[in-house]
């Protein structure tokens, strides 16, 4: 159950994206919000900056009706000391800049990839522009990682009082109509707004098209546990739907 989600703060327009995002998710949730602003100790210039962003994060969390919230700074590596922070909570909330379409699909922010690559906790990037929670895309692969997937979008999506789209993928036909109908006996005693599809093959673009066609505003799938080279294809495909969605995605282990 998400009683802590922690969110990385900062002064640029997708990191004051995303404590919105966050702010109004713990809302939702009924959860205590951890605000972190993860200063780099390369940068020694920057008492300012985490005054002003304490102050402005403090003001805009005074806005918030009975929610339970506090602000702090961690000096260090930024993206080592969120993924360690991170052991503290229970959901990650993450920005992510829409400059990373137009530069290589690199984001220079925060090392977007290091976070996907050694967080253990699940963790929501949410795009610049996103700022809605009514309906989740779910991907489900047939494994208990998805299992993972579908338990927690479950739970977001009572509690936040959200659809959920289940999308079964597989490499047939058939599998993909069990991995459905097994995703539809999960849900059916979970009091959620359901629709499901069947698909064949893992793909970026099966995914975002589908969030596209049904108007999700999350995306949730997992990272993978499977042998390597999988895990290294699955890890692209993840990276891939992370940085080209024009929406939120939730990535857990």
């Amino acid at each position: 159950m998400i009683q802590n989600i922690l969110v990385a703060i900062g002064d640029t327009p997708h990191e004051k994206n995303a404590f919105e995002y966050a702010g109004h998710l713990a809302a939702l949730l009924d959860a205590h919000l951890s605000c972190i602003y993860f200063a780099d100790e390369r940068h020694r210039s920057q008492e300012d900056l985490a005054a002003r962003i304490f102050d402005n994060t403090e003001s805009v969390l005074a806005e918030f009706e009975f929610l339970s919230a506090h602000v702090d700074t961690i000096t260090g590596n930024p993206v080592r000391n969120l993924c360690e922070k991170a052991h503290t909570a229970d959901l990650v909330v993450v920005g992510i800049p829409e400059s990373v379409k137009t530069s290589g699909l690199r984001l220079i922010h925060d090392g977007i990839d290091d976070i996907l690559a050694h967080i253990t906790k699940p963790i929501i990037v949410v795009h610049e522009q996103c700022s809605m929670l009514q309906k989740i895309l779910t991907v489900h692969h047939g494994d208990a990682a998805s299992d993972h997937v579908l338990e927690l979008a479950a739970e977001l999506a009572k509690r936040a009082e959200a659809s959920l789209f289940g999308l079964a993928l597989a490499n047939t036909q058939i599998r993909a109509a069990e991995i459905s109908g097994q995703m539809r006996g999960y849900l059916q005693y979970h009091q959620v707004r359901t629709e499901f599809r069947a698909q064949l093959g893992f793909t970026v673009t099966n995914i975002l098209q589908t969030a596209e066609k049904e108007d999700c505003d999350l995306i949730a799938l997992s990272a993978s546990h499977h042998g390597r080279l999988y895990e290294l294809l699955f890890q692209d495909t993840t990276e891939m739907v992370v940085k080209l969605a024009d929406r939120a995605v939730l990535v857990t282990r």
